[in-house]
């Protein structure tokens, strides 16, 4: 699981639901964010800074 080192033990900023793409977006301080949509039926998620 180290695709989500970035985010461990950062603070939740804000949630946007459902964001511009129709998923889930996390923000954390230091401005990184997890975006977690439906892939053909499947969670993907992505972590970007």
């Amino acid at each position: 699981m180290t695709k989500y080192d970035p985010i461990k033990m950062k603070d939740l900023v804000s949630v946007e639901d459902p964001d511009s793409e129709g998923g889930l977006t996390l923000t954390f301080t230091d401005g990184k964010s997890v975006k977690i949509r439906l892939v053909d039926g499947k969670l993907v998620s992505e972590v970007t800074d």
